[in-house]
């Protein structure tokens, strides 16, 4: 493991005035703890650094080299140990241009709440929002590289597992797959749900009572057949309100 420097060598610590912050102190923690964790001398991660880090009366910082497949968190604090600035996760390089820290530390960092997920790249991390959640799907859900399949050879209502996937018909046909009401499944507004039917006989799209089910370029209310070799998406506009799209439909 080859440690990447954090970030240049004449980081520095400097308060709002822009004066020298002497022997000014960074803490490393493990992101989301209070555990330390060393930062080091140099690329082979070989010899921590003091814990904390310190400046010398210029505030100027040794080279610090940090783990790679650790996320930090952050301290800046006074030589008496006062926390000047709290960042987690810090996102190297976090420096100004000049290569020194103001009292505003790490300010070119992204918090968590702005990247919208916890960093995951050490051992032991979980992943949070990186799969399909189909309890509670949400706009920074990830989705599905195809489209996973779900067999129903009957009559059928769709779930919200079904969202980002295919309903699949390919034994007899002949049923009816019911859109439900939003009070019985929260489907969010912009959800997709493609159906593919390969059996003999035709598939009845049908929006329960209070849906609307339109076909695209049309604004009646129907249900619809979905024919032998039929493939089709449906696309939530808004709650309760759907339109159908695609070949072998009537």
């Amino acid at each position: 493991m080859t440690g990447l420097l954090l970030p240049v060598p004449g980081l520095r610590a400097v308060d709002q005035s822009g004066a020298p912050m002497a022997g000014a102190l960074l803490q490393f923690y493990i992101s989301g703890t209070t555990t330390p964790t060393p930062v080091y001398t140099a690329a082979d991660l070989l010899t921590p650094l003091s814990d904390p880090v310190s400046s010398d009366s210029t505030g100027l910082f040794p080279p610090i080299f940090y783990d790679p497949t650790i996320t930090y968190r952050a301290q800046l604090l006074t030589s008496g140990g006062s926390v000047v600035q709290d960042v987690d996760p810090v996102a190297a390089p976090f420096v100004n241009a000049n290569g020194s820290i103001t009292a505003a530390m790490l300010a070119g960092g992204v918090a968590v709440a702005n990247i919208g997920y916890g960093p995951v790249n050490k051992a032991g991390d979980t992943a949070t929002n990186l799969l399909l959640s189909n309890s509670s799907l949400a706009t920074n859900s990830a989705g599905y590289l195809g489209a996973p399949r779900n067999g129903q050879n009957n009559n059928y209502t769709f779930a919200l597992s079904d969202s980002g996937g295919c309903v699949l018909c390919d034994n007899t046909g002949g049923f009816t797959w019911t859109i439900p009401a939003g009070a019985t499944v929260a489907f969010p507004a912009g959800t997709l749900i493609m159906v593919r039917n390969r059996a003999a006989g035709s598939i009845t799209i049908a929006p329960a009572s209070g849906v609307v089910l339109r076909k695209a370029g049309l604004s009646g209310s129907a249900s619809v057949s979905l024919s032998i070799w039929g493939f089709a998406t449906l696309f939530m506009d808004e709650t309760n309100e759907w339109v159908i799209s695609g070949a072998g439909i009537s």
